[in-house]
């Protein structure tokens, strides 16, 4: 890490990613999960999908996916795509207005293909490669004719000697999905996007947690190259005098594992568990000193503050039906 620059941390504070939630950590599930996809990827596989319980994390996983490829093959032409489960969805309208490129309404579903299928050669041939890789999130609300307009899109830019992978990240109801295109016959379709489920599972360990604890204190900066961790940015008299949320895994997951009760921490959603984090941050900076320390108290009102609790409930209550 650089020397910390100055800065006033109160006008920086409103656009802190902590307060608007909108950032990417690389835990130690999301490295797993990369690991198999850059392979897959790597390898030219036509396609494989991710599956988790809501609340999992799933999507940070995916634009995490999205910019570790795009980073480490430059070459290959990555675009991001989120599944719209509306009936009056069209993949390839939806796909060419995603680039920009919908300027008619009236245009045929021939000429939609067409102008994706020039869009993404042109993507692909300025990048120098032969690869187009599409990530499609929510992918449990794609239709049975949007998984064939995905078959037709892979078919055509074969024709032009491009290869495609597709990596799908959905919710468990993929599952369901998956066997009602083998009950229709689409084989075709699971052997070449759903033929590899992959579970997603959130936080499943106290070293998992402490992995996670331990991007906050060292390795996410904002601002950004300003060498303040986010950690350091709400708590710079404790960070300075050696405070680490680390130091506090044990107090803070044992409260965690009060909520998970029997059922243990695959059922806590990943994203409440940010949340929590995030809580004690922000409720602790105006009790920032070198004497600083989390207490019991503080770490049962951020999880009650995340309402983690009652989304575990409300994945119980759902699973008894």
């Amino acid at each position: 890490m650089e020397s910390k620059q100055e800065f006033d941390r109160e006008a920086y504070l409103e656009s802190h990613p902590i307060v608007s939630t909108f950032y990417t950590l690389i835990t130690p599930m999301i490295e797993k999960v990369y690991s198999i996809f850059r392979e897959r990827v790597f390898s030219r596989h036509t396609g494989t999908f991710l599956y988790a319980q809501p609340r999992m994390g799933k999507t940070r996983c995916a634009n995490a996916v999205r910019d570790l490829l795009a980073t480490e093959f430059p070459k290959k032409y990555v675009l991001y795509h989120t599944a719209d489960g509306n009936k009056s969805a069209h993949l390839t309208r939806d796909l060419v207005f995603g680039a920009g490129l919908y300027k008619n309404p009236k245009e045929s579903y021939s000429a939609l293909i067409e102008k994706f299928i020039l869009h993404v050669r042109v993507e692909v041939e300025s990048r120098g490669g032969r690869h187009f890789v599409i990530i499609i999130d929510e992918n449990q609300l794609l239709s049975i004719d949007s998984w064939n307009e995905l078959l037709v899109i892979h078919n055509r830019l074969e024709e032009h000697g491009i290869s495609m992978t597709t990596l799908g990240f959905g919710q468990e109801e993929i599952l369901q999905r998956r066997n009602l295109l083998f009950g229709v016959g689409a084989t075709n379709l699971v052997a070449r996007f759903l033929s590899e489920p992959i579970h997603f599972d959130g936080c499943l360990s106290e070293a998992d947690f402490e992995s996670i604890l331990n991007e906050y204190d060292l390795n996410k900066e904002y601002p950004l190259d300003s060498g303040c961790t986010y950690t350091d940015f709400f708590l710079p008299k404790a960070f300075a005098a050696n405070f680490r949320l680390t130091s506090y895994k044990k107090l803070i997951w044992a409260e965690l594992m009060n909520v998970a009760g029997e059922n243990g921490p695959r059922v806590l959603p990943l994203e409440h568990i940010f949340r929590v984090i995030e809580r004690i941050l922000m409720r602790s900076r105006h009790m920032d000193s070198s004497e600083f320390q989390v207490t019991e108290g503080i770490v049962k009102e951020a999880v009650g503050a995340s309402l983690i609790a009652e989304f575990v409930s409300l994945m119980r209550q759902a699973e008894r039906k």
